[in-house]
């Protein structure tokens, strides 16, 4: 029998050997790997010399690399659309990998040793040991080991039927996603989508084996979908929107298992609710201070978006519907001088990449990145980069995967193949995952302005992992609570229309002219003014993760979505505006869902408050030069080794993010919050 690749060699800076993998060597490698894990863990635990940090926190921590390393290669294959063998055994892993995290928690004796070496963390002189002591106790007692071994029962079963609900979601989303697209009969109907567009419709039409004159719009992963901004027809704008809101039926009724035993979890660990569990080791510390930033934050984004509407009705000549907005702010824009539609034809997709994220990496950090052929991504489709520094000294790999595929999972994300940690002597593998409509047959990627701000995000995630220099594994950045994570992209992301960075990347794809100046200075004004059509979608998802989690365990019985959602806008007046839904449903909602940020979407806004103060004290010293970028640099290496909020007050000198130059950058200063502030109460 040929020996499992998952169990032997690794590829190029540790990266998993995926052309050699194949779906039936993952249940036996991962079974293999956690037998390995459970034998070291238990030598850990019946040790008899004396519990210390080498014996226990650090021979714990590093016992799990293997197995991280193939749930992680399998995580990245199911999610980029692997085949359907790989999807099939997405519930069998999770529940054998909850199995597995159940049985470490309640390991009694392993417990103990934990515990004792915590009781005497003062004596430990290395910080970033220390800190992986208080990481490593927090984390068992969070998962109930502290529990009576009944109890602990109860809570195991909860957890291993989440884990098979949250997969089912998954599973649910993929295939709604795919029956959901739009499908209409030649091109009247979308008349004003621009030509490569076209093309990539009638290319998917062909796919699906509808030939022309059909033409398929796939679904992106966010209720509002990019397609509506160029539409013509309102009807069809309508019916693409009513098509991006029923993907989901499938998985509201899951949705509301998923939050009861979610719910169900709280209540065994002893806390009122999931919200209050969740938020324990976030920045803002309790749901009490997450209530406090909706607070501040509605009146102003809802008076600025109830403004911008009547604005848009008055040049529309009719009321704004949700499936207007998008397409009735580019008509203004165009009518205000801005950038017309032919403004993709200067953000073509590897342009944007080598030109323009690349060279920001370079100008920031010293990085350059090589592309290489000779690797195998986790995907085909995706691109692989070699990233060493100014003096040639490796750094990481870097890949990129842009376009939609049948199963792959929608949105843009970052994820991580191999964390950096020198303890185990790996270099970062990092992925940034998009879902950029493939073009047509010969004709370039073309972006949106807004996908070239999700570009520059997603990048400032990766860059984040890739100038890690921690100790150890648990530590690997990003590594630093929920709420503080998407900071680093936020404030990455305000680098996309720098006129720097313009002026090296935003050149037209035939004529290689530059993005004209008047545009440039559109772009940017559209930056800091516009966006909050997307803040108030924003704050609408974060609302109904909200109301999901915040359900004690009695009430979380039998909710249907339809109410939880109705009552979570009621709550903050965001039914006021249903002109604007929320950027994701609970049928579609897989951040919250099957991803990490259950009770934790608020992060979006809490982080870019956080990056706005981070923002303003970067340009005060430095801005886009390599003197900003090494100060920043200095917070991105840390990862989880250090308090994140430590950090930041180091950086800007302030005690806590201050919520002013939030509302300045995003142009809502005029709207005054509420006066009391937001708190952050430590864990």
């Amino acid at each position: 029998m040929n020996p499992n690749p998952l169990l032997g060699p690794s590829g190029a800076y540790g990266i998993q050997p995926f052309s050699d993998i194949r779906p039936e060597h993952y249940v036996p490698a991962l079974e293999q790997a956690i037998a390995e894990r459970e034998r070291r863990i238990t030598a850990v635990a019946e040790s008899a010399e004396p519990p210390g940090f080498a014996n226990t926190i650090e021979a714990l921590d590093l016992s799990g690399v293997q197995v991280q390393y193939i749930h992680d290669a399998f995580t990245h294959q199911v999610t980029a659309g692997g085949c359907a063998e790989l999807a099939s055994l997405e519930r069998d892993i999770a529940v054998l990998l909850s199995r597995h995290e159940g049985r470490i928690v309640r390991n009694q004796r392993l417990v103990s040793r934990i515990d004792a070496v915590y009781a005497q963390r003062g004596r430990i002189a290395e910080p970033q040991a220390r800190a992986l002591t208080e990481f490593w106790w927090r984390r068992v007692r969070r998962a109930g080991a502290m529990l009576p071994a009944g109890i602990a029962r109860e809570l195991g079963s909860v957890n291993r039927e989440l884990s098979r609900e949250c997969a089912a979601y998954r599973q649910e989303l993929i295939r709604g996603m795919h029956a959901n697209a739009l499908v209409v009969e030649g091109q009247v109907a979308l008349h004003g989508l621009p030509d490569d567009q076209m093309a990539a419709a009638a290319e998917e039409a062909s796919r699906r084996g509808k030939p022309a004159p059909w033409h398929v719009l796939p679904l992106a992963s966010a209720t509002s979908q990019p397609a509506l901004a160029h539409l013509q027809d309102r009807e069809t704008r309508r019916l693409l929107l009513e098509k991006s809101l029923e993907r989901g039926a499938g998985n509201e009724e899951r949705a509301g298992r998923i939050a009861l035993l979610r719910a169900r979890q709280a209540r065994i660990l002893g806390y009122p609710t999931f919200a209050a569990w969740a938020t324990e080791e976030q920045t803002t510390g309790t749901p009490e201070a997450v209530e406090a930033m909706f607070h501040r934050l509605t009146e102003p984004l809802l008076h600025a978006a109830r403004e911008e509407r009547r604005d848009l009705e008055a040049a529309a000549g009719h009321r704004i519907q949700a499936w207007d907005w998008a397409h009735s702010a580019a008509t203004v824009a165009r009518g205000n001088n801005g950038p017309a539609a032919e403004i993709r034809a200067y953000f073509e997709l590897d342009a944007v990449i080598t030109r323009g994220l690349f060279h920001s990496a370079r100008i920031l950090y010293g990085l350059e990145f090589e592309e290489r052929n000779d690797i195998p991504a986790h995907h085909p489709g995706a691109r692989v980069f070699d990233v060493t520094d100014e003096n040639a000294n490796p750094v990481g790999l870097y890949l990129v995967d842009a376009h939609t595929r049948p199963g792959k999972r929608g949105g843009a994300w970052t994820g991580i193949l191999r964390p950096q940690a020198h303890a185990t002597g790996t270099r970062p593998v990092v992925v940034n995952t998009f879902n950029f409509a493939p073009p047509g047959q010969g004709r370039p990627c073309l972006l949106e302005a807004s996908e070239v701000v999700t570009l520059f995000h997603e990048f400032g995630h990766a860059l984040h992992a890739l100038l890690s220099d921690v100790q150890y594994p648990a530590h690997s950045a990003p590594g630093v609570p929920r709420d503080f994570s998407e900071a680093p992209a936020q404030v990455y992301e305000t680098w996309a229309f720098h006129p720097q960075l313009l002026n090296h990347y935003a050149r037209h794809h035939l004529t290689g002219q530059p993005l004209p100046q008047e545009w440039i200075k559109h772009l940017n004004e559209q930056r800091s003014t516009g966006g909050v059509h997307m803040l108030v979608e924003i704050l609408g998802a974060a609302v109904v993760d909200w109301a999901w989690h915040t359900l004690p365990d009695g009430e979380a019985s039998g909710v249907d979505a339809a109410r939880i959602e109705a009552q979570g806008a009621a709550r903050w007046g965001l039914d006021t505006l249903p002109e604007i839904p929320p950027r994701y449903r609970s049928g579609y909602f897989d951040h919250v869902f099957h991803g990490p940020y259950g009770a934790g979407f608020y992060s979006y806004l809490w982080s870019e408050i956080i990056a706005a103060n981070l923002i303003e004290a970067l340009e005060q010293r430095g801005g886009l030069t390599r003197a900003g970028g090494e100060l920043f640099r200095r917070m991105l290496a840390a990862g989880g080794s250090r308090d994140a909020m430590a950090m930041f007050r180091e950086l800007t000198g302030l005690g806590q993010p201050r919520i002013e130059p939030f509302l300045r950058r995003r142009g809502l200063q005029g709207t005054a919050p509420s006066p009391h502030p937001t708190k952050r109460t430590p864990a």
